[in-house]
């Protein structure tokens, strides 16, 4: 189990050793620490435990007077972790993370896996295909639940309390352990009644003349990009991060829309949306997801995992059909 103190954080330079009563009144102490270093306030920290502010200045301290140094600068509106406060804030999270593999490690037994699994991802990861795989999920590990946390957050911290964190293109560097799950597709979609009415373009150029709905960076021009590679500048009827609200957008009949496939996959089966230029308009782009390496080994994590595998293979299958 990793090291909660070494001697970078020791107050005179040397190691700090805790004798093993004082070990037992440390463990109990260190979620108030790690819920006081995400929210960064001793009140909003009281809140989520549903208890009151001074038993959560009243842990802080204990847990001061117990390891012989200083954790957080705090007054009437500010908290802020030392250093020795940040390196005991990892070493609590990787060393609960590892206590709760074994947990689940010890819980498993056969097939049957059970546990919780606190999730993140963008808004355009989830959609209407999440309902699916939690059904697909659950008919294989009916023990396990899922805690799905929709976030627009580029950068999470890891005292932010997820297992796993989803994320769509190539992640950027960090402590974080990484795997490649699938790959997302973005398509062009429309109605009918906006094809019957305006017309099906059957080339790049033709898109001039249509209502484009789109995501685009802040300050940026949109694009779209080419199948075969590159991109091409648009004139956008409607630019949004919601992706939900393009997909109702095109579903009204409003334009022509970039988006995710699985997050209009079952529009697309029933012929509620249409592909436009399949052959023309597109882009891969691969989901990875992002976990703490003390999290490897967990029985529920690996369950998940598997089952986002299976779930996507059935599923591009599906589309060759």
């Amino acid at each position: 189990m990793p090291c909660l103190v070494n001697a970078s954080n020791a107050p005179s330079g040397g190691a700090l050793v805790l004798h093993p009563s004082r070990m037992d009144e440390l463990l109990p102490l260190l979620p108030t620490l790690v819920n006081l270093a995400k929210t960064s306030s001793v009140s909003q920290t009281a809140r989520e435990l549903g208890v009151p502010r001074s038993t959560v200045s009243r842990r802080l301290a204990r847990m001061e007077e117990v390891l012989g140094l200083k954790v957080a600068e705090r007054t009437t509106h500010r908290f802020v972790l030392t250093t020795a406060g940040k390196r005991l804030v990892e070493g609590a999270i990787a060393s609960l993370a590892q206590l709760e593999t074994v947990r689940e490690e010890v819980l498993a037994t056969g097939s049957e896996v059970r546990g919780v699994l606190r999730v993140a991802m963008p808004a355009g990861v989830s959609g209407a295909f999440i309902g699916w795989f939690f059904a697909f999920l659950h008919a294989r590990h009916p023990a396990i639940d899922l805690e799905l946390t929709v976030t627009d957050r580029r950068s999470l911290r890891l005292e932010d309390g997820f297992d796993i964190v989803l994320v769509m293109g190539t992640p950027e560097p960090s402590g974080w352990l990484r795997r490649r799950l699938t790959e997302a597709e973005l398509i062009a979609v429309a109605s009918p009644y906006y094809l019957k009415s305006r017309g099906t373009p059957s080339t790049i150029d033709e898109l001039e003349g249509h209502a484009l709905l789109t995501t685009s960076a802040p300050g940026a021009d949109p694009t779209w990009p080419r199948l075969k590679g590159g991109s091409f500048p648009i004139s956008a009827r409607l630019v949004t991060n919601d992706l939900s609200a393009l997909r109702e957008a095109a579903l009204a009949g409003v334009g022509i829309a970039l988006l995710p496939f699985h997050v209009v996959f079952a529009e697309v089966a029933d012929e509620k949306l249409v592909r436009v230029l399949p052959n023309h308009v597109g882009q891969p782009i691969d989901i990875f997801v992002l976990y703490l390496p003390e999290r490897r080994a967990s029985p529920v994590l690996k369950a998940v995992l598997s089952a986002v595998s299976e779930f996507a293979d059935e599923q591009m299958k599906a589309r060759r059909a």
